[in-house]
């Protein structure tokens, strides 16, 4: 039997082809089942868009469709400027946030349950992060024990907590003893018929009076918003339109940056999150005043994909990219990065108050 599937291998029938009824006395071959297609060499991917095709593959569109796709209208109407002929050898692209160093101010964002895409979840998540030099904020829906994702990083450890959730006092006591940096406190998310929900802000003063670590607002839209949050405590604002429901009226979160910055800029930093697939627009953040940016989908489709590595290339991917566009610019730190670099194309919404 061996012989002939070689001599039909050799002769190219094709050994998976529909079953054909055999002629009497013809000789029945084996036909191997259809196997999945296999995955790219990791070092064979040039952007981060191709970790999300390959993630498909590993666990379906289906179980990645919460973390598929984004929405990039207003991210590709904005360009950067280059400038040649301007010393970049000595680039820096470190910084310093809420007492830490970061080797870029890219962090790996909160996501929950990460183990609907990978078996080791967070803990992957962790690894590859560390290895990139990225610090990490851990979702309050971790499918992980925040203790035991606290002995993989070697970077900054965030958490990140719901405005009034009864959590709250659980993940502050476990971000002490896994001696987190900051917290993370997400406002304004969907309510169960889809609206945004208003913010909580005695939700996030609750966190600031319960706590010793920077507490950092997430899900900032207005400066208005950006100011309360500073009254009420927090050490830093992240633009975000993770607002439930209202997220389709918030399209393009670099829009929201620049009167943020103006608002609160010179009292706290100003973060950033929102279709990140570029180096290019990591920059376009930079020049629009924010001081990180974070990331969240790609970061899924790597660990979907390749496990931790998978984590580590897409961060390494998206630092290198935004070094590499720094350079191009002419800019060799983010220091030296500023409005003038970018440039705005097209009629747009005005800036919301």
């Amino acid at each position: 039997m061996g012989t002939a599937v070689a001599a039909a291998g050799v002769a190219g029938v094709a050994l998976d082809a529909p079953a054909q009824t055999p002629a009497p006395g013809a000789t029945t071959l084996l036909r191997e089942p259809a196997r999945p297609p296999a995955l790219a060499p990791r070092g064979d991917l040039v952007n981060v868009l191709e970790y999300e095709t390959q993630a498909r593959l590993v666990v379906g569109a289906a179980r990645l469709a919460p973390v598929a796709g984004s929405d990039r209208t207003i991210t590709d109407r904005i360009t950067l400027r280059p400038r040649w002929n301007i010393p970049t050898r000595d680039l820096d692209l470190t910084a310093t946030l809420f007492g830490d160093a970061h080797f870029t101010p890219i962090i790996v964002g909160p996501m929950a349950d990460q183990r609907r895409f990978h078996a080791d979840g967070e803990l992957a998540t962790a690894r590859g992060a560390s290895a990139a030099k990225a610090a990490m904020v851990i979702s309050s829906d971790s499918s992980v024990p925040l203790a035991t994702i606290a002995q993989a990083v070697t970077t900054p450890l965030y958490v990140q907590v719901y405005a009034g959730s009864p959590k709250v006092k659980d993940v502050l006591a476990q971000a002490s003893a896994a001696k987190a940096r900051a917290v993370f406190v997400t406002v304004g998310t969907a309510s169960a018929n889809g609206p945004a929900t208003p913010i909580d802000w005695a939700g996030v003063e609750a966190v600031v009076k319960a706590t010793s670590l920077p507490v950092v607002v997430k899900g900032i839209t207005t400066p208005a918003e950006a100011r309360e949050a500073v009254k009420r405590g927090a050490k830093g604002v992240v633009v975000s339109n993770y607002r439930g429901g209202n997220a389709a009226s918030l399209r393009g979160t670099l829009l929201l940056v620049a009167p943020v910055v103006q608002a609160v800029g010179a009292q706290v930093p100003v973060l950033v999150d929102g279709s990140f697939r570029r180096g290019t627009d990591i920059v376009k953040a930079f020049g629009l005043g924010a001081k990180g940016v974070l990331i969240g989908r790609p970061v899924m489709w790597g660990l979907a994909a390749y496990g931790a590595e998978g984590v580590q290339g897409v961060v390494e991917m998206l630092q290198t990219e935004t070094a590499r566009y720094m350079c191009m610019c002419g800019r060799p730190s983010l220091a030296s990065v500023d409005s003038s670099l970018v440039r705005v194309h097209g009629l747009l919404p005005p800036a919301r108050t």
